[in-house]
């Protein structure tokens, strides 16, 4: 680690889409560690923002530092496998390089498991009860630890959830404003707390949607109810369910929305801050599918569809109407 290219290392993480130099493709190519090094610092960067120092690690003293930080319980293999796939990330946060745990394990008398989903990724968990869900970028889960009283999640963001039936024990969604009552299904929610509009949307099975005490509806399959927070209205219609849930495949698909929308798209996609123009039109609207396609490159395909400028800088871009001449 002595000899690790930090400034090559710091280079790519602030301009990603530039291809990697000769020093820090030989150190890549040295060994399986190196490139999960810089996965794990791709994860720590994209969670605060802060481009990692260089430093020689003192890995035992890091391990004493996690294991005071997490508990883990033996009966929970899942938990086990999502530290195992963080470990990385944890070891180099104990270590100085900057963030914050993603992760948490508290061990009260109400123990709890948090995962954050940060920008640009997607995260899967697996539930105590088998239930697995898909975490969005910039996507918070919250649940007790083994769902020995109820099956209560705490969540913000969006997330594709398949849930494991159970007619004895409840499974309950809050989302922001918004609770679920699942009855062993799949459905895909998105809530993020900036948002006005939270969306559900049912791939199979049965959903209770409540506001407060309220039941709003019980949903049925295909169908999508869109939940304005200001007005405390809702509108149900039958939706493209595989357009909405096509992220958790690795495909964005883009119909019909605003310039505005698709920003806030791009940002968790990508794990970039976008700033717009007062220029743009924000209700401009787009239609597009991403799949392996860079922001570079879809930002170019974007300003042949719409006459839009642009600039990246890092993680932070922005979008412009050109200058006319």
């Amino acid at each position: 680690m002595e000899q690790t290219p930090w400034e090559q290392i710091q280079n790519k993480l602030r301009n990603p889409d530039k291809p990697e130099d000769e020093v820090l493709n030989n150190w890549l190519n040295e060994n399986q560690e190196n490139k999960t090094v810089l996965d794990d610092l791709k994860v720590i960067y994209s969670i605060t923002g802060n481009v990692p120092e260089s430093f020689i690690p003192r890995k035992e003293l890091a391990w004493q530092k996690v294991i005071k930080r997490i508990s883990i319980n033996k009966q929970q293999p899942a938990i086990i496998r999502i530290m195992l796939r963080v470990a990385a990330s944890i070891l180099l946060i104990a270590l100085g390089v900057g963030g914050s745990l993603y992760l948490q394990n508290k061990t009260a008398a109400n123990s709890f498991t948090e995962v954050y989903s940060p920008y640009g990724h997607k995260t899967q968990v697996v539930l105590p009860d088998g239930s697995t869900v898909w975490l969005n970028g910039d996507s918070r889960l919250k649940y007790n630890s083994d769902f020995s009283d109820a099956r209560n999640i705490e969540f913000s963001g969006e997330a594709l959830f398949k849930v494991t039936k159970n007619a004895n024990r409840l499974f309950t969604v809050n989302a922001e404003k918004l609770r679920l009552e699942v009855y062993g299904t799949s459905f895909n929610v998105k809530a993020y707390p900036e948002d006005i509009i939270s969306e559900v949307a049912l791939v199979e099975g049965s959903v209770g949607l409540f506001r407060d005490k309220q039941l709003l509806k019980k949903m049925v399959p295909g169908e999508v109810i869109s939940y304005n927070s200001v007005e405390n209205k809702f509108s149900a219609f039958q939706g493209n369910i595989g357009q909405i849930t096509s992220w958790s495949s690795d495909e964005l698909v883009i119909e019909n929305e605003t310039f505005e929308e698709v920003t806030k798209y791009l940002e968790r996609w990508y794990g970039v801050k976008i700033t717009l123009d007062k220029s743009i039109q924000l209700n401009n609207r787009l239609s597009f599918k991403v799949k392996t396609e860079s922001l570079t490159e879809l930002l170019s395909i974007i300003s042949r569809i719409t006459p839009v400028t642009y600039e990246i800088d890092g993680k932070q871009v922005k979008i412009s109407m050109p200058i006319k001449k």
